[in-house]
């Protein structure tokens, strides 16, 4: 027999092959060779660019450029000398390093100087790239380089004339602009000097006298004590030039018609006075409506003048001239007598033609819906009257001025009905066009929607029902009715009321009251509705029902209080026999 130790030897080995048993199988064909898989690494960004650079201390817009790359971009970081000095994020792209930031951050301690910049690029996966460069900061050794201007040659009296040096300077500290001429007096001078901090500095050359000769000179140094020099001679000549007046094309157009005008361009360096004289080849003041338009006044300007340097326009209006040719004649004198002329010839020819209407495609909508309207655009220069007929009917006409019309088509009863514009303009000629507006049935039935049954307590056996719909139409509805009743809605005994449903306070939401009902009764109800259009569409729901609930309080049922009291009896004899035995 089996002795208590060796039965729990003998579970306890049991146990342990159970446990290791899966190990074993785990661990079978170790002989079997495991073939390795290949698997694709991503590479790392590149980032390439200069491992030197060197710029003159004080110099603008220095930057370092790099170029780089990684499809899944993340961020970059610089380093100065091992410190932050600037990072962002990185869209895969090149990087740009200002270097500014060296001066305003007081890192420049003294000149020269060299600083180590490490550029590095990151990928999603935290790979990254590298670059070192190395900036060095030299001592200013260039002085300032002027761009050179053309000399400058211009009449006496003309103005915008100025010299403009561009100058390329890393610190710049000085300047002084100073003129000689072959004037008797006052033949050299210092005009401007001061601090210079600009790119360019310009002085304007105006005003000079006729005859003479001038030379500027500009001297600039920077803080190193490097300066330059450039010199512009200028000439100034005697106004020996008439004055200048363009030549535009000959004007023709119909009478009536606006937006027209003669337009000369004129300049001269000393301009004075002009005169423009209209010359009546025919008109006829007699035609049109003749009250509205005039003939053409002459015109003196005795002071000529303009704000632009390379001139200005002169122009005449030759809106409400009567029919008829004109020639236009311009003289214009400068202050030395010069005198330059240029004429125009106008053709105002009569008005032969009907008013133009451009007006909308035939039109189509269903009964009921809104938003449409016809437009008829116009065209004519002597309008006179409108008329508009829908149907043969006068809808509106009147004296018309020249502007289009817009006409608002909805609420037209179903059919196709016609629209007649006629515009006449005031030579008798008139113009028509007629649309068609095609107005269809309606084809969409009232919607009925969120059917709702609410039921109220009347008394301890009885319900009140009330029905509650949403109900709408794009033609308003006409009438609303719901039909219900108690029994089979199939069978022909089937007995049921009807009764209109009334509006509530919320729009488009209907209620009726189908009265008192006892507990457990089935009622059911369909809603009816019907639409306002043409073809008095009806819609009607399925018959659906609802049964009356109990809502009263019922009290607890006689079984419910005998269980409760057998539950509690058996819980007093359990206590009271624990209690006793716990006392022996």
């Amino acid at each position: 027999m089996i002795s208590s130790n060796q039965s729990r030897f003998i579970f306890a080995l049991m146990l342990t092959f159970i446990i290791l048993a899966p190990c074993v199988i785990s661990v079978s064909n170790t002989n079997a060779s495991i073939a390795p898989t290949n698997t694709m690494e991503l590479a790392a960004p590149t980032i390439t660019g200069l491992t030197f650079y060197e710029y003159e201390n004080g110099s603008v817009g220095e930057t370092l450029e790099y170029d780089a790359f990684d499809a899944n971009p993340k961020n970059y970081s610089v380093t100065v000398d091992g410190s932050d000095y600037d990072s962002g994020t990185w869209d895969g792209g090149s990087i740009t390093v200002y270097l500014v930031y060296l001066y305003t951050r007081d890192l420049i301690d003294s000149i020269p100087q060299e600083f180590t910049f490490v550029v590095t690029v990151f990928n999603d996966a935290e790979e990254s790239a590298s670059i070192t460069t190395t900036v060095s900061i030299i001592q200013d050794v260039t002085g300032p380089i002027i761009e050179q201007p053309a000399n400058i040659t211009y009449e006496e009296g003309s103005f915008g004339n100025e010299i403009q040096w561009n100058i390329t300077e890393s610190n710049p500290d000085f300047y002084n602009i100073s003129r000689v001429s072959n004037e008797p007096s006052s033949n050299s001078t210092v005009l401007e000097t001061g601090s210079w901090s600009d790119k360019e500095i310009v002085i304007n050359v105006d005003g000079l006298n006729a005859s003479r000769w001038y030379i500027y000179t500009l001297f600039v140094n920077d803080t190193s004590g490097l300066n330059s020099t450039s010199s512009v001679n200028v000439t100034v000549l005697v106004d020996l030039t008439n004055p200048a007046i363009s030549s535009p094309d000959d004007i023709a157009f119909e009478f009536g018609d606006t937006g027209f005008e003669v337009l000369w361009e004129a300049y001269d360096s000393n301009p004075m006075n002009y005169t423009i004289n209209g010359i009546i080849h025919y008109n006829d003041t007699l035609y049109g409506n003749f009250t509205e338009f005039h003939s053409f006044s002459n015109i003196t300007q005795p002071s000529w003048t303009f704000t632009d340097p390379d001139g200005g326009n002169i122009s005449i209006l030759l809106d409400g001239l009567f029919l008829g040719n004109y020639t236009f004649n311009i003289t214009a004198f400068d202050t030395f007598n010069r005198s330059t002329t240029d004429s125009v010839y106008v053709r105002i020819y009569p008005d032969i033609r009907a008013p133009i209407i451009d007006a909308d495609e035939d039109l189509e909508y269903e009964e009921g819906y809104t938003g449409y309207n016809i437009t008829f655009g116009t065209e004519e220069n002597n309008p006179l009257f409108y008329n508009l007929t829908l149907d043969g009917i006068v809808l509106m006409n009147g004296t018309w001025r020249g502007e289009n019309f817009t006409i608002d088509v909805d609420g037209l009863d179903v059919g196709i009905h016609e629209y007649n514009m006629t515009l006449g303009d005031f030579f008798g000629f008139n113009s028509s066009v007629i649309i068609h507006v095609e107005v269809t049935f309606d084809i969409h039935f009232p919607i009925i929607e969120e059917v709702h049954v609410l039921q109220s307590l009347s008394s301890q056996t009885t319900n009140n029902l009330t029905v509650q719909a949403y109900v709408w139409d794009l033609n308003m509805i006409t009438d609303i009715t719901i039909e219900w009743g108690v029994g089979d809605p199939e069978s022909a005994t089937f007995e049921s009321e009807t009764s209109n449903m009334t509006s509530s306070e919320i729009t488009d939401f209907f209620s009726a009251s189908l009265g008192e009902y006892s507990h457990g009764v089935i009622v059911w109800y369909r809603i009816s509705a019907t639409d306002n259009s043409s073809q008095q569409n009806t819609e009607i729901t399925e018959w659906s029902n609802v049964t009356v609930s109990i809502m009263s309080y019922q009290g607890v049922s006689p079984l419910l209080y005998g269980i409760v009291g057998i539950l509690g009896g058996l819980s007093l004899i359990v206590f009271v026999v624990l209690y006793y035995r716990s006392r022996k």
